[in-house]
């Protein structure tokens, strides 16, 4: 909150679209390539390397990849991540760091990735784009020397319908790998008619359900948001790119309240069936909502004590900016806001767990849900005078089990110097679409700022 009446302009990237013209990207437009990372992160194939402001993924998409980041993708898009990171140094070699040296060990050990010489792999050096093709004309089975050469693997990977025609080999972009790898999941392992995709999936990587999920079609997409038995749909706009949605759920711990969504349509540059959740404060219904005459841009606004806030959403690329008009406001202001937020998280819920630090309240809540279910949630309440604003709350996503069923966060402490939150969710074989494991949660609380990492249980 600011003492000011002023306008703020801020770029909200729903999915992490922080693209640059400059640099290794040339002007190349990524947003069909965000489209596919995206999906290949639903299905724990393919990783940022953080967060942006906003708390969305940044893929880092404009950057070529080095050495032991493309084999760190190509393990990864195995689903062989967690596996790898378990592994202690099985390798040969002395200059790869610490981070790598799990990923680089499976994949020596399995014959995807060689170095360039005994003891040295090259960690540091940029990855071509015919070492990544390389990496996975290996993981479908093919052979360098018998079936292709690893310099030249262009003619085989074209026929096995992994190369893209966008992918660009000189100029070889982590954008190209996501490309190369959603291809390659189409793919035949070496003389047999089962696809990578299906060899993952036998192999419990991902479920089959995840996988369509991952890669529906529009109007599966809209099927699914209507399938929620807690959803009632309101309104919705249409254009060429996209369908924006509005609708109530109820159900949840804290009553009623809206959500807004762009399903995506084959004209968008993202690709279709991608289902993007717009911002809403408070959880409130949009106010002068309109579509743009060409179909490219939503507008609504919301009005909060804090201000009106007013947002523009590109249907073709995902991305949402704000605008926001904040009013004056006094501590009497920011003790209230964060009194009725705390208010509201209670009422009507059962409080299992809560955590105070200097700058907010952790809540970890249950509430009676439909047919008989019970529905939990993790919320952090900001207090008067935390940078995030006083009642600001941030939602926790914890994992999902089964459609009805949240992984139980267990051993939540804050840390002595009230800076981080930790606690590890436990997904057991019962989940229909999550990666199996211990998900262990670190969370910034000065910002909300979530990151964690899945290990074996």
């Amino acid at each position: 909150m600011r003492g000011k009446i002023r306008t703020v302009l801020s770029a909200l990237m729903c999915l992490g679209l922080c693209l640059s013209a400059a640099g290794a990207a040339e002007g190349r437009d990524l947003t069909s390539q965000e489209g596919q990372a995206m999906r290949l992160e639903s299905l724990g194939l393919f990783l940022g390397v953080g967060e942006d402001e906003n708390g969305f993924t940044d893929f880092d998409l404009d950057r070529s990849p080095s050495r032991e980041e493309a084999v760190t993708m190509l393990v990864r898009s195995l689903g062989k991540g967690a596996e790898a990171e378990g592994l202690g140094k099985t390798h040969p070699f002395t200059d790869v760091p610490a981070w790598a040296d799990g990923y680089v060990s499976y994949a020596y050990d399995q014959g995807l990735t060689k170095g360039v010489s005994d003891t040295a792999f090259g960690a540091g050096e940029t990855a071509t784009g015919a070492m990544y093709a390389t990496f996975m004309l290996r993981a479908l089975g093919y052979v360098d020397g018998e079936d292709f050469t690893w310099d030249d693997p262009w003619a085989l990977a074209e026929t096995c319908g992994i190369l893209p025609e966008r992918v660009d080999r000189e100029n070889f972009l982590r954008a190209d790998a996501v490309d190369v790898t959603a291809a390659a999941l189409s793919a035949q392992l070496k003389g047999t008619e089962t696809t990578l995709a299906q060899k993952l999936i036998a192999e419990g990587a991902f479920t089959q359900e995840a996988y369509d999920r991952a890669f529906q079609t529009y109007e599966a997409a809209m099927e699914r948001i209507a399938a929620n038995d807690f959803y009632q749909e309101e309104q919705r706009w249409e254009s060429d790119y996209g369908t924006v949605v509005l609708g109530t759920v109820s159900g949840l711990p804290r009553g009623n309240g809206c959500t807004l969504q762009l399903v995506t349509k084959q004209a968008a540059a993202l690709g279709e069936g991608l289902t993007i959740t717009l911002p809403l404060p408070d959880r409130q219904a949009p106010g002068e909502t309109a579509m743009g005459t060409d179909g490219r841009t939503f507008t609504y606004s919301i009005q909060l004590e804090t201000g009106t806030y007013t947002y523009t959403v590109d249907t073709s690329t995902g991305k949402v900016t704000e605008e926001a008009q904040l009013t004056e406001v006094t501590p009497e202001m920011e003790q209230a806001a964060y009194d009725a937020a705390i208010a509201e998280r209670t009422q009507g819920v059962t409080v299992l767990e809560r955590l105070e630090s200097d700058s907010c309240t952790v809540l970890y809540t249950s509430a009676a849900g439909g047919s008989g279910g019970e529905f939990r949630s993790l919320t952090l309440v900001y207090k008067p005078g935390s940078a995030k604003g006083a009642g600001e709350v941030v939602n926790v996503g914890l994992p999902s089990i089964t459609d009805t069923i949240q992984a139980v966060p267990e051993d939540m402490a804050i840390s002595d110097d009230g800076k981080t939150l930790t606690f590890t969710c436990i997904v057991d074989e019962r989940s229909t679409g999550q990666q199996t494991g211990a998900y262990h949660y670190t969370i910034t609380l000065d910002t909300g700022a979530i990151s964690f990492e899945v290990t074996g249980q």
